[in-house]
């Protein structure tokens, strides 16, 4: 039986392959790539209710000579020579084909009205879930788009965005989507990235659309996305590599406001911060303090580079030092278990413990604070004014500000501090006894621009 079938494929095959009996040419494709193809009616009929309703009407078809001529320019002549294969010898597998060309079956075999062929490619599609993340600009907008079809396909692609809105950005095919599609999809995006995210992904989109063509062409592709972008939450060190170079792109009053904006708001002059216990606002209000200490212009910008957190590190005055000895200035930030205080405080040395002789650092730089996070305008600075006495190193203590008793003083007892005012102008902290520590971290200070 098998023999009987493959010789039928063979002889099915053949058919097609010499023009034998034809009596329809069907002109496929786009100039310049097109090519006719000369089949047969009535097995065209029989397989595809598209023919069946196409070669039904007179008005649409046109016959010479007895041959009926169509024209099919959506398919591509590629897609159209599988598709046949599949209809006169019912021989089809996708394994043998890439996503794209899986894709364009899956739509052409729809057109045609091959609803058993397009379930199998559909089918298919669905279990290769990365490969369809990674087309997903292709899938939404050329496989499903507005008509909803597909309903797997199209139930796969809103679900995929409602689990994961960015799921556009990761695409590799993100810079082929429709400008329309886009901004009808950034309505959602802008509440779930960050603004400089969405500005790299527009300026990665607008040069792939632009190719190089001129600034006025280039402004004209942008603008629409503006109005989804929120400069001001953008940093001052990204706006300033990645934004200010297209100021023509922007209405005068927007970016006269922008600019207004970092230059009133010291809260963006820290680039980035991973801690557990201040967020960025806050460092960025720490970093102007350290900015006015050290007299530096006012557009500077800092980098908080964690060393070392406590929950994730270890509470001792070993690993203090085993992560944070000579590694320059330093800001330390301690939260006082069970309250809401956040103490801390600023060298502008080196943290030393690999040396034979315990001693202090004199410097006039650093200082120590208490940050009231409702109100950080409340917040208390208090600069050294003992300056000889400004930092303790020792290799059995953690950090430590000050003299004798220490305005700040860390480790002497593990997962223990105690603040006593000493060598610093304020008092940090009403209470001298001992506090327990919930979370501390040490960050790395350094000047970017």
């Amino acid at each position: 039986m098998s023999t009987l079938s493959n010789s039928l494929i063979k002889n099915y095959t053949n058919i097609v392959d010499t023009d034998a009996l034809s009596d329809i040419e069907i002109l496929v494709g786009k100039i310049p790539n097109t090519e006719i193809f000369r089949l047969h009616s009535f097995i065209l009929k029989v397989c595809s209710p598209y023919f069946r309703n196409l070669l039904s009407n007179e008005q649409q078809i046109k016959i010479e000579n007895n041959i009926i001529r169509i024209n099919i320019p959506n398919i591509s002549v590629k897609i159209f020579k599988i598709i046949i294969k599949y209809i006169y010898v019912n021989n089809f597998k996708p394994e043998k084909y890439d996503f794209k060309t899986n894709a364009e079956l899956l739509i052409a075999a729809d057109e045609l009205s091959l609803n058993n062929l397009s379930n199998f490619i559909e089918n298919y599609l669905l279990k290769k879930e990365e490969l369809l993340k990674q087309n997903f600009v292709f899938v939404l907008q050329d496989i499903t788009n507005e008509l909803n079809r597909f309903v797997r396909l199209s139930y796969f692609c809103n679900e995929s965005f409602r689990n994961d809105p960015l799921i556009i950005f990761k695409a590799k095919d993100f810079t082929l989507i429709k400008q329309e599609v886009l901004i009808r999809y950034l309505d959602i995006i802008q509440h779930c990235a960050r603004p400089i995210d969405i500005w790299d992904k527009i300026i990665e989109w607008t040069n792939a659309q632009s190719n190089g063509i001129s600034s006025n062409i280039t402004k004209l592709i942008i603008q629409p996305f503006i109005s989804f972008i929120n400069f001001k939450e953008i940093s001052r060190l990204d706006f300033y590599l990645k934004v200010r170079s297209f100021e023509n792109i922007f209405d005068d009053k927007l970016y006269i406001e922008i600019l207004e904006h970092y230059s009133f708001n010291d809260f963006q002059i820290v680039n980035h911060i991973d801690s557990q216990i201040i967020n960025l606002k806050e460092a960025s209000f720490i970093a102007n303090r350290i900015r006015i200490t050290k007299r530096q212009r006012r557009e500077v910008i800092y980098n908080f580079n964690l060393l070392v957190r406590g929950s994730r590190d270890g509470f001792s005055e070993k690993i203090f030092h085993e992560y944070c000895d000579d590694k320059g200035p330093t800001i330390t930030i301690i939260h006082v278990k069970n309250s809401n205080e956040i103490l801390g405080g600023f060298n502008p040395f080196n943290w030393e413990s690999w040396k034979s002789n315990k001693g202090f650092i004199e410097t006039k730089e650093s200082f120590i604070f208490s940050l009231d996070r409702n109100n950080l305008e409340n917040s208390i600075f208090s600069k050294v004014v003992d300056n000889k006495n400004a930092i303790y190193n020792s290799p059995d203590y953690g950090p430590c500000f000050g003299g004798e008793k220490s305005d700040i003083e860390l480790f002497r007892r593990e997962k223990y501090g105690r603040c006593v005012m000493t060598s610093y102008e304020k008092e940090i902290r009403q209470d001298e006894k001992f506090f327990e520590v919930d979370e501390y971290e040490v960050f790395q200070v350094s000047k970017i621009i």
